[in-house]
């Protein structure tokens, strides 16, 4: 597994779950950001003017001021926070081994053929140098 530099300040669960909805959409608004969360995940308007807040202040969105809105863009890309979260965890429960933490999901998990046969395409590619 790669050893890069994630992002230094990871993303709380309620964090991933609004930067989901500005990586899906684009420049949002708080009131934007709050009427597309499941109702599972509703919070108060000022609750999410807070986490946007915080977000920018961690660098992973952008303000922009319209008018008397404030619109919030991503700045950091999703598969670059994904990939900073990916090595953080394998690099803390895996001690940085990728092959440890597959010898754990495979067992682990459910597989259809579909996804074993996915999974064989990414070692053939990775072996070849490809990937």
């Amino acid at each position: 597994m790669s050893h890069k530099k994630s992002n230094p300040d990871p993303l709380s669960k309620f964090e991933w779950t609004i930067m989901n909805q500005i990586w899906d959409g684009s420049r949002m608004s708080a009131r934007e950001v709050m009427e597309a969360l499941p109702p599972e995940k509703q919070r108060a308007y000022t609750t999410i003017q807070t986490y946007l807040e915080r977000l920018v202040g961690k660098g992973y969105l952008e303000k922009e001021k319209i008018g008397m809105v404030n619109f919030y863009g991503a700045v950091v890309s999703r598969e670059s926070v994904v990939a900073g979260a990916t090595n953080n965890f394998v690099n803390q429960v895996f001690a940085g081994s990728a092959s440890r933490l597959a010898a754990y999901l495979i067992p682990n998990i459910d597989l259809n053929s579909k996804e074993i046969e996915m999974i064989r395409q990414l070692l053939d590619e990775a072996e070849r140098g490809d990937a």
